[in-house]
This record gives structure tokens, sequence and C-alpha cells, in this order.
């Protein structure tokens, strides 16, 4: 039944049945009158009791619902039921027969008129959609394509949106819940705010997917809190983990970011809790933030008008297209056939994205130093006149030089973490060697046996710091620093500044990775040139072992075991391949001899050493939902990046999609019933306010 709209002006005085509308072309067909209430009228196709006003009789004759059930019930196959209006009673009865009949040409037309190929059709521009596109599009997209392909595509926003939520998106995360199994997993998490500022956890699952054969890391979902309140955070994850029958005694490691005291800090917080019911597990904070603030913390140790020289210069030029038209032309009369790149913007956001940024502006230093005295010397303009004097000062170029190669290299260590599957010697030798390289810029020539000896060399002893004049700045740094020509004094204190950056960087280092450095090494054992070794390490002083919850003497039979096979896959940089060999080996009766092992070496590999992936995963999640679209709901937001994780970890696009039979069976009748029947707010959940 219809809600009644509110009472205007004129509806005071009421209005009644018309016998004249049963001889009105479009109402005749289906209008009757409802007995002992002429204020309503009825229609004979949806059962249902309309106001007795004509603008509400004819708004209902063009509704979706009554044409729908106008073309099935007026067809000569249904068989109707003989109307009777004489009694309420005999009113619900012709309801229920009707509906009984639309039923069944439903469950007729599922089998006759559906065309598979057009659902098909359908379900991957969906997919389409969810990968690249606003969902807004489709009512013009849809049209193209069927007429294209001559096929009756009928497919908008509405049932678009419908498809991504019910079908598609919650199907690729059964997928991705099969996949993972009963298996171990690692969870990388990362609180954010959208556009509405409602505050999400967004997790990522890292995994040994055993379809794919190698490690993935992959979307899992959004859990919405009402507040940041660790107790909540806690309860809220769980209750997700329990939902997706992933028990908590298999995850291996949480990694984030290790900012947010309601998830990693010492007291109350989701950590502790994760301890409690996971004794073994291990928490990892990220080692590309980690080296992003040691960074930060280093360069605040040089003067402060570095960072704001390198930032001014970006919104001079990114707030005016004169500026930018202006500084063109000066730089391709100096470099003749070549174009000026633009600046970079410094920004948190991005990890180290100080390196770009002092490239950009060293290669272009003498140019822009020249653009700004001009513009001093013929506008008047603070900003211009202050940077002139930067970049005119040969300190800041010097300092320049001497940060440089340093962030340069943090920078090419912090993308080695980023990569999904490397091997971890790799990683732990790029690490310490970095930390070894700086603190032999500044100490004396000192041996170190190990990994663990590196960083635990006691910076707080003095007796060992070279002079001032012996410490390493890079010979870039000492070409620059004679040529500049300054005073002893001023060349003093500036190489004092840059050394005290060096072991600012080396504290700093020092104090957030030892414990990443300790989990690394461990790993290093399960190297394929370590383990099929006569001079393996015995397997009782193997680190790991306290994570494995099953039969040790089982597992050291089988690490005593290793060298007796011949294995293919023995390359360093074929680890993975190396273990999935190992768990999947069988003897000669058929039994598979190293399965605990293999999945055990398996499972530690699931540890992430770097959240970017769940970083990336909010970007999109901010990319999706932005202001224009800030009224699409979670559902809706949480199954479009399903399907582009599965797309990914898939290493496919939506030109590659293949619709399952699991999504062509739910593509049915009672797909179109639920669409139909969602509230009409939901039709809009990704309409864009933009006319």
């Amino acid at each position: 039944m219809m809600a009644p709209k509110p009472i205007g002006k004129w509806e005071k005085y009421g209005k009644r049945y018309c016998r004249d509308w049963e001889k009105e072309a479009g109402l005749k067909e289906w209008i009757r009158s409802v007995p002992g209430d002429d204020t309503k009228a009825a229609c004979r196709y949806c059962i249902c009791e309309i106001r007795a006003h004509h603008s509400d009789l004819v708004a209902h004759s063009k509704t979706k619902k009554h044409k729908r059930h106008f073309a099935l019930l007026s067809s000569p196959n249904v068989e109707r039921h003989p109307y009777d209006f004489d009694t309420r009673h005999s009113l619900q009865a012709e309801k229920q027969v009707s509906f009984e009949a639309e039923q069944g040409s439903f469950d007729e037309l599922k089998h006759t008129k559906m065309d598979e190929s057009v659902n098909v059709c359908a379900l991957k521009l969906a997919a389409h959609i969810a990968c690249h596109m606003s969902i807004f599009t489709v009512d013009h997209l849809g049209c193209i394509v069927g007429g294209i392909a001559e096929k009756d595509i009928s497919l908008h926003r509405t049932k678009c949106s419908t498809l991504i939520r019910d079908i598609i998106g919650p199907t690729v995360h059964k997928e991705l819940l099969r996949d993972i199994g009963n298996g171990f997993y690692s969870l990388i998490i990362d609180e954010s705010s959208d556009v509405s500022t409602q505050k999400q956890l967004c997790l990522m699952v890292r995994y040994f997917s055993n379809r794919l054969k190698c490690i993935v890391s992959s979307f899992a979902g959004i859990i919405t809190l009402t507040a940041s309140d660790s107790d909540l955070i806690t309860e809220a994850l769980l209750s997700f983990l329990n939902e997706n029958k992933l028990n908590i005694k298999k995850c291996v490691g949480i990694a984030a970011d290790g900012l947010s005291a309601s998830i990693c800090g010492h007291k109350n917080s989701l950590l502790k809790r994760f301890y409690e019911l996971n004794p073994c597990g291990i928490f990892i904070k990220c080692i590309c933030f980690s080296l992003h603030l040691c960074l930060s913390r280093a360069i605040d140790v040089l003067p402060l008008n570095l960072e704001y020289m390198i930032s001014q210069t970006y919104l001079w030029f990114s707030r005016s297209t004169f500026h930018q038209k202006r500084y063109s032309e000066l730089y391709a009369a100096i470099n003749v056939g070549e174009n000026a790149l633009k600046m970079l913007q410094v920004t948190d956001t991005r990890w180290l994205s100080i390196s770009p940024c002092i490239n950009r502006v060293l290669s272009q230093y003498d140019v822009l130093r020249l653009h700004f005295q001009s513009v001093k010397d013929n506008e008047k303009d603070y900003s211009a006149d202050l940077l002139c004097q930067m970049y005119s000062d040969p300190v800041n170029r010097l300092y320049l030089v001497f940060l440089q190669p340093l962030v340069q290299e943090a920078n090419r260590i912090s993308k080695l973490f980023l990569l999904e599957t490397v091997n971890p010697v790799k990683l732990i030798t790029e690490l310490v060697m970095l930390y070894q390289t700086l603190l032999l810029r500044i100490i004396k020539p000192c041996v170190f046996p190990t990994w663990m000896s590196v960083m635990n060399y006691d910076l707080r002893s003095k007796r060992n710091y070279l002079p001032l004049l012996e410490v390493n700045l890079g010979q870039m740094f000492l070409s620059e620093l004679a040529n500049a020509k300054l005073s002893s004094q001023s060349a003093e204190v500036i190489q004092s500044k840059c050394r005290d950056c060096i072991l600012e960087l080396v504290n700093q280092i020092k104090l957030r990775l030892p414990p990443n450095v300790h989990h690394l090494e461990s790993l290093s054992a399960l190297n394929p040139s370590v383990v099929l070794s006569p001079l393996r390490p015995a397997f009782s002083t193997l680190s790991f072992l306290s994570l494995y919850r099953g039969d040790h003497l089982k597992l050291e039979q089988q690490w005593r075991n290793l060298d007796s096979v011949f294995w293919t896959n023995t390359e360093d940089g074929q680890i993975e391949q190396f273990w999935v060999e190992v768990a999947k080996h069988t003897d000669e009766v058929g039994d598979k001899d190293f399965v605990e092992l293999g999945l055990f070496a398996l499972a530690l590999f699931t540890l992430p050493f770097s959240s970017a992936a769940v970083e990336c995963t909010v970007s999109q999640m901010n990319m999706i939902k932005h202001k224009l679209k800030n009224r699409l709901q979670d559902s809706l937001l949480e199954n479009i990046l399903r399907i582009r994780a599965y797309m990914h970890r898939n290493k496919i696009c939506c030109n590659q999609f293949q619709p399952s039979k699991e999504m062509i069976s739910l593509f049915n009748s009672e797909f179109y019933a639920v669409a139909n029947n969602k509230d009409a707010a939901e039709d809009y959940d990704d309409y864009e306010d933009i006319f």
C-alpha cells in the first residue's frame, strides 16, 4: 500500500471515487472501486489500494511494478481468477492467486526468456564498472554496448549496484575464504576516515594460496567503527574473523604502522588482546613507515628552511600558470631543446616523498635561482624574495647535496619492502647494510661478525667516533663544499650538522628496527642455500620454533632429512617455489613426507614487513568514495574493493574476467525480485550530484 502523502491545502475537503475513470484510456484496463470505501481505488493487476486522486492513479499506471504486472497478467496464457471486490477477504485471496500466477510466470521466464549470454554480458559490465568507473556511467554504457552487440542489455545503476553488492562481490569473497581454508594467514590493518568522517578499519589478509601456489596479499574487508576505542576495535575484529570463519589461532602475525595506541599500545590495546588469544602471534611494525620516520627525525637536525624551500617551490608553481609559463620559457632558453619538469610535492601520505623532490630541485637548481631572482626584481612578492635568498645561499645547496644520496638509499630499501614477494635474506642484508654503512661513516673501522652484532653496537660510547674532518659525508658534498669557498668556521658548522644528521638517523634506526631484523634473521635460515648446506643450523637453534604448535619431533626429523632428496628449485631467488615443492613432495608409497615442515615455512613467509598493501587499499577507498560520491554505502564500497582485489590476485583485468557458474546461477528471477524491493534511496548509492 502506498504511504499517504502529507495533507495539502485542498485535501481537507476530501475526494471521491469517480465512475468516469473506468472509461478513461490508461485507467479503464485496471481500475476498480473498493466496496465500502469511496476514498480509494484498487488496481486489479497489482492488488493494491490507491487514494482516489486522479494524479495518484496516473502516477501508479507509470510505475515499473504496474507495467511488469500488466505485461505478465494481461497475457492470455496466464489463467486468471475471477475478481471479486465485495469484501476485503476476497481481495486478499485474489492477491495470493495473482502472486502465484506472477511467480509461475517468473519461473517460466527464467527458463525461456532470460538469455544467459545477456546475463554474462551484464556481469562483465558490472565488473568493469567496479574496476574502473563510476556506477553512474553505466546508464549510458549499457545502452551503447547493447546496441553494438545487438542484445537487449538492460543495465542501469540500480541493477549494476545490486550485481556488484549481492552477486559478484560476495562470490569472489567466498572464493578468497575457500582459498585460505584452514591454513595460516597474517593480517595487515589500518585505521582510516572516509569523506563523511566515518571511522573505518581496513583489513588485508596475507596467506599462501594453494590455487595460485604463491604468497598473496588481498583485501579482506572493511569494519565500520563508531569510535577509536580499543575494546570496540578488538570486538569488531574478532566478530569479523568469526563471521568469515577465520581462526585467530591460525593468525601468524599482525602488521600496522605502529602509530595508533588503540591498536598497538602497551596497556589496553588490540595487540594485547591478540597476544592473549594467540600467544604465538607476532606484531610487526611497517619497516617502510619506520624508515620514513627515521629519516624525518634526522632531517629535523638540519636547518628548517630546507623543507620550507622545497615545499614552497612546489606551491609557487602549482598555484599559478603564469609562473609556470614564465619558468618554462627561461628553462627552454638556457637548456635548448629541453622542457622543464614540474616541481614535486612533499607529502606525509607518501613515504620518503622528499627523495624525488630533492632530486628535482637539484637538477634545476641554477634555473630556479635565476627565476626567483627575476621575479624578485620585477614583482613585489615576499615569497619570491624569500625563495630567492634561499636559492642564492650556497649553504642550502650543500645541505641538499648531502641529503640526496642519503634519502635515495633509504627510498631504495623502502621499495624493496614494498614488493609482495622477495627473499627475506635479501631484505635483511639490505637493511643491515644500510645501518652498517651509516655507522661506519661516523665511527672508526670495526668488524661485525653477525647481523645482530651490527644492531647491538653501543652508540653511547663516543670513544670510537671519527674526528669531524674524517667523517665520510660523501665525495659530491666535499667537492661542492670546496667550490663554495666558505670560511673554515662556516664549513665546520655545516660538516658538524651533517654528521649529527647521520648520527640521528643511526639512532632512530637502532630504536625502531631491531625487532624486525630479528624476525628477518630467523626467516633467513629457510633459504635453500642454508637448509641444504652441510653447515645448516641445528634444529634446536632455530628461533622461529616457538611459533610451531605441532609435533616438534616430526618437524626435526623432516629438517634433518631435507638434504637427502633431490630438489629442483634450489636457487635463493626461488625460496617460495622451493618450500612449495617441499610441501608437495611424496615418498615411494605416496605419503607427503615433508608436508608439516613445508607448510610451516610457507606460513612464516606470510609475515608482512610492510603495511603498503593496506595503505594502497585505503587510497583506493578515498578515490572511490569522494566528495561527489559521499552517499556511497559501505556494503557497496566493500564489494567494489573485493572485485578489484580479485582481479589483482589473479593478475587479470576486467577484459579477462569470466563470471563463474555460481554468479550466473544467482542472476535469476529471485535477483530481480530482490533488486526491485530495494529501498528507493539505494538506487542512488553512487549518484554524483554534478548537475
